[in-house]
């Protein structure tokens, strides 16, 4: 009897010592995995603030491209009614030749996004993960070709010998500036010929960027909202402090 008393004595010892060192690995897993969850949730925290302040530098150099493309739209129209005229009954402004012959460069900012697939982190929210890859793998690229479209028309009249060229006194000109041109004659026959060839193909051209930017800032600001929404909520919004 006291020989099985003793055998079941170190049986329950044998198993409680299992069952410490089951549940010790258990806690380890768990605060191995606790740690591992903070660590990837930090990661998006950071990313996420970066890609904000991308989106949020993207959209001031967007504003600017809307501007400068409204400021273009209402020339054309100025341009267009006045060499529609007869000759001398309504002269052109030469500060609408200016706005005519005006970009803007636009630099796409995704250094944020960029990092992110390197390190192959992937955004827990999925809607947020197809959004902000939408937004940089196509919207992005798309709108930057469009906007690059005008500045190729400024480009081949100012670089090559025609009578808009010809017709430039002098002039600031530049990308991110305000063109400032000094017309010659702004009645010659050829020069309001070439002019007129040049901006009805231009107006659709220019209404076109000028409807793809403003969508595009639309989606910047949709984005904007989406990533300032992930990053408020209580898994992430502790490391945002750390970082900003």
């Amino acid at each position: 009897m006291i020989g099985t008393r003793n055998t079941r004595r170190y049986i329950l010892y044998a198993i409680g010592e299992i069952a410490l060192v089951v549940i010790g690995i258990l806690i380890a897993l768990q605060i191995n995995n606790w740690n591992e969850a903070r660590k990837y949730a930090e990661n998006e925290a950071y990313t996420l603030g970066e890609i904000l302040n991308n989106l949020r530098e993207d959209a001031d150099q967007i504003n600017i491209v809307v501007s400068r493309r409204n400021e273009a739209k209402a020339a054309v129209e100025n341009l267009l009614y006045s060499l529609r005229q007869p000759a001398g009954l309504d002269q052109i402004d030469s500060k609408d030749v200016s706005s005519f012959l005006t970009f803007e460069r636009y630099y796409p900012l995704n250094n944020a996004f960029e990092m992110m697939k390197s390190t192959g982190l992937k955004l827990l929210n999925k809607s947020l993960r197809t959004s902000i890859s939408r937004y940089y793998d196509f919207e992005q690229k798309k709108v930057s070709q469009s906007i690059y479209d005008i500045e190729e028309v400024f480009l081949r009249i100012m670089r090559s010998k025609n009578p808009i060229r010809g017709n430039i006194l002098r002039g600031k000109t530049g990308s991110n500036v305000k063109t400032e041109l000094t017309l010659i004659n702004p009645e010659d026959r050829v020069f309001r010929k070439e002019l007129m060839n040049e901006l009805i193909p231009f107006q659709d051209n220019n209404r076109a960027t000028l409807q793809k930017v403003m969508e595009f800032s639309k989606l910047n600001r949709l984005l904007v909202q989406q990533v300032e929404s992930e990053i408020s909520t209580p898994r992430l919004r502790r490391f945002i402090s750390e970082h900003h």
